[in-house]
């Protein structure tokens, strides 16, 4: 038996540092019809050199070089394009900077395989770092036609392990069915960037298709906020808010619009008074600049609905996973090393004193590396009522010793000296019980609460207390 082919488009632009662990994984993965398609948007870093040395010498392994940048879209349809002339019948997109399960494409196969009405499969992307933290399983998409991740920022748990209808994939990591492009057209790519994928998706459930979630495909991120810097952010605001009217426009059931319209006009009010109560007065020009090319986009946007009437699209399929009640995309937290920000919180002593400390909410799995001076952890339960935290720390990938707390009396433990670790060395630390987000009102799960301190400024401090220092 024949197996499918799977066309692999990577898409990439002076991102060479990322490539060896991208191919690196996907060339080991055990599925045995692929082909890889290094997309390159005319990078100045040598990327494709990088990948012909290195990876060239897999007949699998091949570049298309593009003669400019062509965006994500404009990108990845010219690689789509290639697959489609070389008879794929399966086409994976996926960003530079991740790194696959060995048996993750053969998973999205299979799955593929045994629901043929399936157009797209959004697999599990956790993070690169916390691997513990889910990025994307698949996308939310509200009334207004803002989207974002779904299960950003949770615990990747037995909630999210059974495949889920969802309105549409995130594009660092989509697996489409070939002949789908051949029905519903190619990415958007007047759209610059971003929800170019998200409307792709829906003109997939338009034309009868169906997407879910492939839990069992497991792809590792490095998730970033891209465009993130100062000059970009303004420009960022503006796409996310021009694309929002673009998606609605060209996507949302007509018979919904007076519904439709007059929320989209109230979550509009909101974000431009949101704007203004902050100060933040170039959001409002963004605002009325996207408002002015919704206006313009209306004539070119029946042309286009009447084209997906006549080609059988039924944009009242997709209606149902529309969220009704959230307009915007919700406060998102990720951790750094499976840390999340630090707060201030009044711990309780064993002998009853109260104590300030930054304590700092890990996911179900965080590392702390020994400093020079030693590391006392102060562990405390902000939620004793939910149930006692339980905690392994590990040490060379066994287990040393376990934390628990069933109230909020902290507990310290002065790391080094207990456990014999010397400056530098890595203490990893896992939750076997987690607070989740629904029980205790946080934007994340939480496996429990720590202060990191160096040993020699906990001597510092507890000197200043006792001599009246803050």
């Amino acid at each position: 038996m024949n197996e499918p082919l799977v066309y692999v488009l990577i898409i990439n632009w002076n991102g060479r540092e990322h490539l060896d662990a991208c191919f690196s994984s996907l060339t080991a993965n055990d599925y045995p019809n692929m082909r890889f398609l290094l997309i390159d948007n005319a990078s100045s870093d040598d990327s494709v050199a990088y990948i012909r040395e290195n990876f060239g010498q897999d007949t699998r392994v091949d570049c298309l070089e593009c003669d400019k940048n062509h965006g994500w879209s404009g990108g990845n349809n010219l690689g789509i394009r290639v697959a489609l002339d070389h008879g794929a019948d399966y086409i994976f997109l996926l960003n530079n900077d991740i790194s696959i399960a060995p048996d993750a494409i053969s998973k999205l196969v299979r799955q593929a395989e045994t629901t043929p009405q399936c157009g797209c499969l959004a697999p599990k992307m956790v993070l690169f770092d916390t691997p513990s933290v889910l990025n994307s399983m698949g996308l939310y998409c509200s009334i207004v036609g803002a989207a974002w991740d779904r299960g950003i920022g949770r615990a990747d748990t037995a909630q999210w392990s059974e495949p889920q209808s969802v309105v549409g994939v995130c594009g660092g990591a989509m697996f489409i069915r070939a002949k789908v492009f051949s029905k519903v057209g190619l990415l958007p790519e007047d759209f610059e960037i971003y929800l170019d994928d998200l409307d792709l998706c829906m003109r997939i459930w338009s034309f009868g298709y169906t997407i879910f979630t492939c839990p069992q495909a497991v792809i590792r991120h490095k998730f970033s906020a891209s465009m993130g810097q100062d000059k970009y952010v303004q420009r960022k605001y503006y796409l996310n808010t021009r694309n929002r009217f673009k998606v609605i426009l060209r996507n949302f059931p007509l018979i919904y619009s007076p519904f439709i319209l007059f929320l989209v006009f109230i979550g509009e009010i909101r974000a431009v008074g949101r704007s203004l109560l902050d100060g933040q007065y170039w959001r409002v020009v963004k605002h009325a600049k996207a408002w002015v090319s919704a206006i313009m986009l209306v004539p070119v946007t029946i042309r286009y609905r009447f084209r997906m009437f006549k080609s059988g699209a039924k944009p009242k399929r997709f209606w149902p996973l529309i969220l009704k009640k959230r307009m915007f995309c919700p406060v998102v937290q990720l951790p750094t090393d499976g840390w999340y920000p630090s707060k201030e919180y009044t711990c309780t002593l064993p002998g009853g004193d109260a104590l300030d400390l930054k304590i700092r909410p890990m996911a179900p799995e965080a590392s702390v590396h020994i400093p020079e001076q030693g590391l006392r952890l102060s562990h405390i339960n902000c939620y004793p009522e939910l149930g006692a935290t339980n905690i392994q720390l590990i040490r060379d990938g066994n287990s040393v010793m376990e934390l628990s707390a069933n109230t909020s009396e902290v507990v310290q433990l002065d790391v080094d000296k207990v456990i014999s670790l010397s400056h530098g060395e890595k203490i990893d630390l896992r939750a076997n019980h987690l607070f989740f987000s629904e029980d205790t009102g946080e934007p994340f799960d939480i496996g429990g609460w720590f202060a990191l301190e160096d040993c020699d400024n906990v001597g510092h401090s507890n000197q200043n207390k006792k001599q009246g220092g803050s």
